[in-house]
């Protein structure tokens, strides 16, 4: 699910990488070294790197600010998407989730098919809490449902977190230490990242131009595919209106 960006990156030029979240996303840590990891990988261009994580921000508000905080400055040929911690932590709904984070994807996938994206899910405790009980967190199996109809890349942190944990390899108390992780737990963001990009990257075809996307229909027709954010002085209030 990576070739596009793949062929993209390795050619001369300038290129640009974004990074679409809440405070993990904002905060200094596993984009920086992710940032490192990818000018090495392709030193032919020059890479922009676009933060737009912004703290406690889900989908729903990143759905309606992405034109502004993503693609104000032109195209990006790889976008990372993380939502899974503010969605549940500020409590959307189901319905909610689907229709942002598929809005968030069809905005992207719209304004230049050839782009590529990744949905990463990062830990907290109580998606820890549910994985040990056997479940999938209600917000990473939303996600998920829009990755596999769209045939993104996904990548559940949080259950590679829990589960290294339970496998003694380090703790969250004294290594991960918290929601927003200490620079160990960022090295293991990064280095899961990573290992998805190694797997992605290792076996594609880069000797043709990839095959033109598909947008396939959408799942919910009321996703938020063409939010945007307009100034309130600009408003007009309908009579009646609540």
């Amino acid at each position: 699910g990576l070739a596009r960006s793949l062929v993209r990156l390795k050619a001369p030029g300038k290129h640009r990488i974004a990074f679409l979240g809440g405070s993990i996303t904002h905060n200094s840590g596993w984009r920086e070294l992710l940032a490192a990891d990818l000018r090495r990988r392709f030193p032919a261009g020059e890479i922009e790197f676009v933060n737009a994580g912004i703290p406690s921000m889900g989908s729903t508000p990143s759905a309606f600010r992405i034109e502004r905080d993503v693609f104000a400055n032109g195209p990006v040929d790889l976008l990372f998407v993380e939502a899974a911690v503010n969605d549940s932590t500020n409590g959307r709904s189901d319905l909610e989730q689907l229709r942002a984070m598929e809005g968030i994807v069809r905005h992207a996938l719209r304004r230049d098919p050839g782009m590529d994206v990744v949905l990463l899910h990062f830990v907290d405790p109580e998606k820890m809490a549910t994985i040990r009980s056997g479940a999938v967190p209600a917000v990473i199996a939303n996600h998920e449902r829009v990755a596999e109809h769209y045939g993104l890349p996904s990548l559940d942190l949080a259950r590679e977190v829990t589960a290294r944990i339970d496998a003694g390899e380090f703790s969250w108390e004294q290594d991960f230490k918290a929601l927003h992780p200490s620079p160990f737990g960022q090295l293991r963001y990064y280095r899961g990242i990573r290992r998805l990009l190694d797997a992605a990257w290792m076996d594609a075809d880069t000797t043709a131009a990839p095959a033109a996307r598909t947008m396939p229909t959408a799942m919910d027709a009321a996703c938020y595919e063409r939010g945007r954010l307009v100034d309130p002085g600009t408003a007009t209030v309908d009579r009646g209106f609540h």
